[in-house]
């Protein structure tokens, strides 16, 4: 059961907040009217959940935000504010208030907040311990139940020595899935050698590839082994394969059937044992079609194949990869674990990510140096990850017309009508004459939704 401390120095205000909150069983709930006591609490227990207006005499909500933080980094604070001081509010979340509510709002508003706040508490706990919510595979971070299935398929590959063909967009982690089959099925003291295909022109990328003897080339001064060698009992990564030559596809087909290679310019044939990994971000059987990539080398390679996924098709892994590379980065750098608003962690997760989990990793870093607060706000994030697009939810989409459009009333009036209660600061008469309704009206759905609001602010 989660602790919750709800602080309010209005007795009316927090009577309405327990009336609402005992509704659940769900919570070790309690409840403080004086500022002073509950900056003390905070001192010395530890709470889940700390709910606080913002404007209270003695000690304000922003200082009980920093105290309850400073005693239990796990702790998520919801800030309650009044009317006019969105201000105040925003520079709450900037001292690390998970979130803001504003009078007037619903208890079904509250209960929302409630969840998304409980749900990040167990995000920081599990980080703060080093063990969040996610699956890991040598070093693999993964939730989502695609990334699952493609780890399942790794575990199998590995335990035999067969060579394996790794497809998937750029940036979705093709090295990193070699580099566990490797781990997963070789001694920790065999070479993994790999090697990106389209980095060096071909004369080169021979000489490195194959080694090259004493005098074989101009600048050639004494013999070297090549990559391959130096991979001997272990495995050797073809990043790119598909940006591989003609002419290299065949000395590497050569290889593969024979066991040996030969060094450029030497005549000796060395034994070779070694396991094959390739990757790419093309489509080789439409290259083998095109006659771009050999069919046979295809076929040698493509043993077993396995599909690494773009991070778009399994966002239930972003929030685990962004709590991954934060700590990484809070770590490397000696500084206190960063966090983001809702908002931003919203942005991140409706954005496509073309790059992968490379863009995100690169995002993640950019803000963690960029964001002068603990929080990382939307306005840190790079203008083309804020999605200003207006959608109908997914959950409302699924229901049959009529639900659909209940529930997209229910939102409107409720956002419609608190809308205009904040402006005239629940002034009833004013908010029923600009609202063309009357008193009576206002009053039904402030029943209806169990709009909260002091009275006192109300003429």
């Amino acid at each position: 059961m989660k602790k919750v401390l709800v602080v309010d120095d209005e007795i009316e205000m927090l009577n309405s907040l327990k009336k609402i909150l005992t509704i659940r069983d769900e919570y070790d709930l309690r409840f403080e009217q004086d500022s002073v006591i509950a900056s003390e609490i905070l001192g010395n227990e530890k709470f889940d959940l700390v709910i606080t207006d913002l404007k209270m005499k003695n000690v304000s909500g922003i200082d009980i935000v920093k105290t309850a933080l400073q005693n239990n980094p796990t702790s998520v604070v919801i800030v309650i504010s009044g009317y006019g001081t969105i201000e105040a509010s925003v520079e709450a979340v900037k001292n690390g208030a998970f979130d803001f509510i504003e009078k007037p709002f619903t208890s079904k508003k509250l209960f929302e907040c409630i969840d998304r706040a409980l749900k990040k508490t167990d995000e920081k706990l599990v980080l703060v311990t080093n063990g969040i919510d996610h699956n890991e595979l040598e070093g693999i971070i993964y939730k989502s139940s695609k990334m699952a299935e493609l780890m399942e398929s790794v575990k199998r590959v590995a335990e035999n020595n067969m060579n394996v063909l790794i497809t998937g967009e750029s940036g979705t982690g093709k090295e990193l899935i070699a580099r566990a089959i490797h781990k997963i099925s070789k001694s920790t003291l065999d070479p993994f050698v790999p090697v990106n295909c389209g980095a060096l022109p071909e004369h080169l990328f021979e000489s490195e590839l194959f080694g090259h003897e004493k005098g074989a080339f101009t600048g050639a001064v004494k013999t070297k082994p090549g990559l391959l060698e130096f991979a001997n009992n272990g495995t050797f990564f073809f990043d790119e394969i598909g940006d591989m030559t003609q002419t290299l596809q065949i000395k590497l087909l050569r290889m593969l059937e024979e066991k040996k290679i030969r060094r450029v310019g030497g005549q000796k044939e060395i034994d070779i044992d070694v396991r094959i990994i390739a990757a790419t971000n093309q489509n080789l059987e439409v290259e083998v079609a095109e006659k771009r990539f050999r069919q046979d080398l295809f076929y040698r390679l493509n043993t077993f194949s396995l599909e690494v996924p773009p991070l778009r098709e399994r966002k239930d892994d972003i929030i685990p990869l962004v709590c991954s590379f934060m700590k990484e980065l809070c770590d490397k750098n000696s500084r206190t674990i960063k966090r983001f608003s809702p908002e931003a962690e919203e942005a991140l997760l409706n954005y496509q990510w073309p790059g992968n989990v490379r863009e995100l990793k690169n995002i993640i870093g950019r803000s963690f140096f960029l964001c002068s607060s603990d929080v990382i706000q939307l306005s840190d994030l790079p203008a083309n990850l804020v999605n200003k697009t207006v959608t109908i939810d997914k959950n409302v989409l699924s229901l049959n017309f009529k639900d659909a459009k209940d529930a997209l009333l229910e939102k409107f009036e409720i956002e419609y009508i608190t809308h205009y209660l904040k402006i005239n600061n629940g002034n009833i008469s004013k908010t029923a004459d600009e609202c063309g309704l009357d008193r009576r009206s206002i009053h039904r759905l402030i029943n209806k939704y169990n709009i909260v609001y002091q009275s006192k602010e109300i003429n």
